[in-house]
């Protein structure tokens, strides 16, 4: 477990969020209910705690689509904190950041090495810029009825035979708990110019405890979307700052303007 530089007791955001709160505004945007008060009903099935902070972004609050003080400061939080070079909060789950991350690394007609159990997030995003997947199909454990991981020897074989490949993804864990050899298949798609992306949906763990397996950006991973708090948000970190333009044109399709109730979860880690 890597130590961090800067100082994670910090909560930007939600201390933000509470700030406005103490602060007594009144808005007149959206949404309609005002702190509860235009739907007790409402208020009442949430409680005053939730609906008195749902509020669209302000700038005490900044906005997640172009964070230039609180979001931002819980973004270089977020990279510190995972190792990265950068991360970027999303909402809409991980299937947000994967999807932002598979729409980097490919391009129309290109071809990108993955598992057979990957998430739809990355089948979508395949759809959306016409990419082309090479699958790998993982043995099956039969006791147990479920999927295993990439082995080493499909990957460099799948490399092998798709040298035009740029890039191999890999889900670190399986939605079932098994990892692959992440270290060996990053340094075999990096042997070859690949880019190697994580899906770490269900691996967030790795990067906070001892014992446990590598995590993506602990591997030398150029990408990996990684969930924070059940599936209202995720950091997309990356490990190449070389990609980062690259990674903010893509993360904007996929960003929306959040509830300020669902930003503090993105910075909760």
């Amino acid at each position: 477990m890597r130590q961090a530089k800067l100082d994670q007791t910090k909560a930007p955001i939600y201390e933000a969020l509470e700030r406005f709160r103490q602060a007594r505004i009144v808005p007149f945007d959206v949404p309609g209910h005002k702190h509860g008060r235009g739907n007790p009903e409402l208020a009442a099935f949430l409680g005053q705690q939730c609906v008195g902070v749902d509020v669209n972004s302000m700038k005490p609050l900044d906005n997640l689509c172009h964070p230039v003080s609180v979001i931002r400061e819980a973004e270089e939080l977020a990279a510190d904190a995972f190792g990265a070079a950068q991360a970027f909060l999303m909402v809409g789950g991980t299937t947000s950041a994967v999807q932002s991350m598979v729409l980097t690394a490919t391009k129309r007609g290109q071809e990108i090495i993955l598992p057979r159990n990957v998430h739809r997030s990355v089948i979508n995003a395949l759809v959306l810029n016409g990419a082309i997947p090479v699958y790998v199909n993982p043995e099956v454990d039969k006791r147990l009825g479920i999927s295993l991981g990439m082995k080493r020897e499909q990957v460099a074989k799948a490399i092998r035979e798709h040298p035009n490949a740029v890039a191999v993804l890999v889900n670190n864990p399986t939605y079932y708990g098994i990892c692959s050899d992440l270290k060996a298949i990053v340094d075999m798609a990096h042997q070859a110019g690949m880019l190697c992306l994580a899906d770490e949906a269900h691996g967030t763990h790795f990067y906070f405890g001892i014992n446990f397996p590598l995590s993506a950006m602990a591997a030398g991973a150029d990408m990996a979307a990684v969930l924070t708090s059940a599936d209202a948000s995720s950091p997309f970190t990356e490990g190449r700052s070389s990609l980062r333009s690259r990674i903010w044109r893509n993360m904007q399709e996929m960003r929306s303007t959040p509830s300020a109730i669902i930003m503090p979860s993105a910075g909760s880690w």
